[in-house]
């Protein structure tokens, strides 16, 4: 018999910018980021590369500070480890990251 594992979201901050959730599965990280209109996240780097997945919305992914990339429904990227990321939106964006290794 095959035995399912229902996942739980754990949110990280729900505040007037983001809600951010996430769910480990072994050494992966699958995290949700729905980024209210108007706003921006903070950036960051880190040694591991990372895959965004555009659910929804529209935005900017800004990588090294470049002109950056659109996010729109469908939209998938891989950042590569130790490159600064952010987005950015105008009118709201939710995306899917993932990535090996844990959130801190």
């Amino acid at each position: 018999m095959t035995t399912l594992t229902q996942l739980q979201w754990r949110t990280v901050a729900d505040d007037r910018r983001y809600l951010v959730r996430y769910m480990a599965i072994g050494d992966t990280t699958i995290s949700e980021t729905v980024l209210h209109p108007a706003q921006s996240t903070k950036g960051h780097s880190h040694p591991w590369p990372e895959v965004y997945l555009c659910n929804s919305g529209g935005g900017t992914l800004y990588l090294d500070h470049d002109a950056g990339h659109p996010l729109a429904p469908g939209a998938r990227y891989i950042v590569p480890g130790g490159v600064h990321h952010r987005v950015a939106t105008v009118t709201g964006v939710t995306f899917t990251c993932v990535f090996e290794g844990s959130r801190r």
